[in-house]
């Protein structure tokens, strides 16, 4: 048991400790192994008679609001920095490609310290997508949630380095194609544009000719649309041909641009967004790395708030993978099971 699991009972829980273990009474699941914490769940174990110790992780405590507040826009700044180096490597890269590996590795290190706070990693990048910059906002969003799955899978952290490396560089090819195309998320507009479907050999023979850089970042680049069935490109391989660095990107990739186009966004709702991860990991993408990766996701939904069709506000007590559109939510201090009351459904998140 780590150091920071305890066992206590419902009346010792606090904000912000973490589950870590599924709270099963009477052979039913009360609570989800991940659950974050809240008043709302202390209410709930209490309602039932749970009267057991729970596992938890005490190592997580809530932020106030206000603290939170600081600390996303730490994070946001710190990865506008990042983009705005990412862009001036990426307008050098063809000139000279000396000391691109340094860069890249302080991109990677700065990265990985904000993930140290994986939930605030997650309102900032995965609640809020890339907005505009779909080229180098995007590259830095799609390290970040890369580097996330590639621990979460367990990745040792040389390879989660060099992860990170491909995944800034994923879309560099996208610089090198017409302006006017190069505007749009490339997996966006390529049923329109043909020719983005380019810029990932067009990256690949970039990247792989900066020196000292591990074929595997290169790889990484070339391969990240492709797709387990075969209908990917540019090469059209399938399964175990695919590198592995490319099926991660892939999947953060197609997350980032469904969450930063608005109109997809709200058309869809947030949780639909990781509805098609799941049924494309069916047959396009990865199907344990995306199983694992909505996994971890889900739980960093719970606690938040949200706005509902009615116009009622909400809060998100668990998500249920199998069902990821339809949590349970607290409305006003009422338990609604979204999976059964089908005429509610959750229309945005309320963000900080």
């Amino acid at each position: 048991m780590s150091k920071n699991n305890e066992f206590l009972n419902v009346q010792e829980l606090k904000n912000g400790m973490v589950i870590k273990k599924d709270v099963i009474k009477s052979g039913k699941l009360l609570i989800k192994e991940g659950s974050i914490v809240t008043e709302e769940l202390i209410v709930r174990l209490n309602k039932a008679y749970f009267l057991e110790n729970i596992e938890v992780d005490t190592s997580k405590e809530l932020m106030p609001k206000s603290a939170k507040e600081v600390e996303i826009q730490k994070v946001e700044e710190t990865f506008k920095e990042i983009s705005t180096g990412l862009k001036e490597m990426f307008a050098k890269l063809d000139k000279t490609k000396e000391n691109k590996v340094n860069d890249l590795r302080a991109f990677s290190e700065k990265i990985q310290k904000e993930l140290n706070s994986t939930e605030i990693v997650i309102n900032t990048v995965v609640f809020k997508g890339s907005g505009e910059d779909s080229i180098y906002r995007h590259g830095v969003n799609v390290a970040t949630l890369s580097a996330l799955l590639g621990k979460w899978i367990g990745l040792e952290q040389s390879k989660i380095n060099l992860l990170i490396y491909s995944a800034l560089l994923h879309d560099f090819g996208m610089t090198k194609l017409e302006q006017k195309i190069s505007e749009k998320p490339d997996i966006l507009i390529e049923e329109k544009y043909k020719g983005t479907k380019q810029h990932a050999k067009i990256g690949y023979k970039y990247v792989e000719s900066i020196p000292y850089l591990d074929k595997a970042v290169s790889y990484g680049v070339l391969m990240h649309h492709e797709r387990e069935d075969g209908s990917g490109y540019p090469l059209g391989i399938t399964g175990e041909k695919i590198h592995y660095f490319a099926k991660i990107i892939a999947i953060a990739d197609e997350l980032d641009v469904m969450n930063s186009d608005e109109a997809y966004k709200n058309e869809r709702g947030p949780f639909e967004v990781l509805e098609i991860i799941k049924e494309k990991s069916l047959n396009k993408l990865d199907y344990e790395y995306s199983k694992i990766f909505l996994e971890h996701l889900a739980s960093y939904y719970m606690g938040e708030d949200v706005l509902l069709n009615t116009g009622e506000k909400a809060k998100i007590l668990q998500v249920n993978t199998n069902n990821l559109s339809r949590p349970l939510i607290l409305k006003d201090g009422e338990f609604i099971d979204l999976s059964k009351n089908k005429h509610i459904y959750i229309k945005e998140l309320i963000l900080n």
